[in-house]
């Protein structure tokens, strides 16, 4: 019993070695500055799912481009923070695959709800601590698109003015 589970946790910490060792050092894709597109990816379903498209306004978090202002964002950060806020989405993409048998971007936008909202009234507070940080960023930044603003009546300027 005693090998088995330390086999286990052996292979399972290889496995986590692999994938942070596949996107640690990985350079930005095309057109982004820090992000690689399958990190820009792992962004947009995240924000589609905390900002589903209907209702008012109707722009989704996916079509709001936030993963492109978050990728800015990161710019203008000091490390480490980018590089955890990186390996933030790589581990809920994980949590995600542990969970619900598939990736964040491979579950519809209500199933990525429900797993968001496990995730922020999780027993766990790191959980919730981590997905509450990423949320505000990601929150801040929809509220920034001129779309949302206009819906709102907001008439402060923000990030996507530069």
């Amino acid at each position: 019993m005693v090998l088995a589970t330390s086999g286990l946790l052996t292979a399972g910490a290889g496995v986590g070695v692999a994938r942070i060792g596949s996107w640690w050092d990985a350079p930005p894709d095309a057109g982004y500055a820090t992000l690689t597109a399958d990190e820009a990816a792992l962004i947009d379903a995240i924000a589609e799912a905390y900002f589903p498209p209907g209702g008012t306004p109707s722009l989704s978090g996916a079509d709001a481009g936030i993963a492109r202002y978050m990728d800015a964002m990161f710019t203008l950060m000091d490390e480490p923070t980018p590089t955890m806020l990186r390996m933030l989405l790589h581990a809920l993409d994980d949590m995600s695959r542990a969970t619900r048998f598939a990736g964040l971007r491979a579950l519809d936008v209500e199933a990525r709800g429900d797993l968001l909202r496990s995730w922020t009234t999780s027993d766990n507070h790191l959980v919730r601590g981590a997905i509450g940080g990423l949320l505000t960023f990601i929150g801040t930044a929809y509220c920034g698109h001129p779309a949302v603003r206009e819906a709102c009546g907001w008439q402060f300027p923000c990030g996507y003015e530069r």
